[in-house]
């Protein structure tokens, strides 16, 4: 017996503060969510980027977060790791594609102020047009 898939919000949210994240939660009231901290993923997993079964492992991992996500209809929120100078913002925007399913919400959540005069701001900007729903938040 098949289970019904519901449709997801998937936040794409671009941000190198946790703090912040979690004082927007807080003032917005969000309960009902999934965190992907992939950074944090990497640390706790001990994630090896040249060892090809770590990163399977860590890709079935985040995959399966979002699986999970799906099934008890929560929104999901995925932390890209900018701490990594190999980060592509490009291949960021392929997750709507690769991770995602029709109906799913692609949306943005961007925290304008930690990416002024970056690379990662002026792909993101250029592309703005993938995402569903975009908010952008000068100050938090």
């Amino acid at each position: 017996m098949k289970t019904e898939q519901k449709n997801i919000n998937f936040y794409l949210v671009l941000i190198r503060t946790k703090k912040k994240i979690d004082k927007y939660f807080k003032i917005n009231k969000i309960r009902n969510k999934q965190i992907i901290d992939i950074k944090k993923i990497m640390e706790e997993e001990k994630v090896k980027l040249n060892d090809k079964d770590s990163v399977a492992f860590f890709k079935l991992l985040v995959w399966n977060k979002i699986k999970t996500a799906r099934e008890k209809g929560k929104d999901v929120y995925y932390i890209p790791n900018f701490s990594t100078s190999e980060l592509d913002i490009k291949k960021l925007f392929k997750l709507k594609d690769n991770l995602l399913e029709k109906g799913d919400n692609f949306n943005l959540l961007l925290f304008y102020q930690e990416f002024i005069a970056t690379i990662w701001l002026i792909d993101t900007l250029d592309n703005i047009e993938i995402f569903n729903n975009t908010q952008i938040l000068e100050e938090y």
